[in-house]
């Protein structure tokens, strides 16, 4: 989101179909394809990615692979094949609008894919409280007892759906984790509300942070519900004859710093 990636759509189904022949109930297979696609407010450009399901059922295997060469359109433009399976269209100085209904559109094996979504608005009146914060130690030895509440707070006459993440700053100093690799993007839990609370042990290194609001679809909270729990019955999907998600979002943004104080 945008939020790219926040799912693990293909990974995810393919454990979904594996994990027990019991287990499925339904209608499924290696012809079922799996969509996916995030369109965010604001962007330029449209992006849906189709493989094909991965199936183990008893001595049978079949891996996931992309689908290609499809004919693949949304509100009738079509989009262009950029790498296998991934399909795009770059929208030039138009951009994702809020409010749109985008509908996408495509042929395989006999049956027509389609789902639709609408663009929601971005939040509106965001704000932080505080706008900052100071700490005198290094991360090593953070104050562990300080509960500095950080609150964010925006408009939501709708009663709408909301992701938040936090991103570390580019230079920071926290401690590498798994090799090399530092997580510096963090994702909550989808939920309803005007307000996310946390608190300053969030926030482990002096910088800047990025806290994005993102405003999600209905159809996006419950694919991720389902993938979260261990109820693997019935994947959720809005896309006729196919798996995974069409959706759309929109994000605002505001700042957050830290500040280390001068000891001496």
């Amino acid at each position: 989101m945008g939020i790219i990636k926040i799912l693990l759509i293909i990974s995810c189904f393919s454990l979904l179909i594996g994990c027990s022949e019991e287990l499925m109930t339904y209608d499924v297979t290696t012809g079922t394809p799996i969509v996916e696609s995030y369109l965010q407010e604001g962007n330029n450009f449209l992006t849906v990615k189709v493989y094909s399901m991965e199936i183990y059922l008893k001595d049978d295997y079949e891996l996931s692979w992309p689908i290609e060469d499809l004919q693949l359109n949304i509100n009738g433009r079509e989009l262009t094949e950029t790498a296998e399976g991934t399909y795009s269209l770059n929208l030039g100085e138009d951009t994702i609008r809020e409010l749109q209904n985008y509908n996408l559109s495509f042929e395989y094996g006999g049956k027509t894919v389609s789902a639709s979504t609408a663009i929601p608005m971005p939040v509106t009146n965001l704000s932080i409280e505080p706008e900052y914060i100071t700490r005198t130690s290094s991360y090593y030895f953070w104050d562990t007892a300080d509960t500095t509440e950080i609150k964010l707070t925006w408009d939501d006459p709708d009663n709408n759906y909301y992701q938040i993440y936090i991103e570390s700053p580019a230079s920071s100093d926290m401690p590498a984790m798994g090799g090399d690799m530092q997580f510096r993007r963090r994702m909550m839990q989808p939920f309803k509300g005007n307000s996310y609370t946390t608190t300053s042990r969030e926030f482990m290194s002096v910088g800047y942070y990025t806290i994005s609001v993102y405003r999600v679809n209905k159809d996006y909270v419950d694919l991720y519900e389902r993938i979260s729990s261990t109820d693997l019955i019935n994947p959720s999907s809005a896309i006729q004859n196919a798996f995974g998600i069409f959706t759309a979002m929109s994000v605002a943004k505001v700042r957050f710093q830290v500040i280390e104080a001068d000891t001496d």
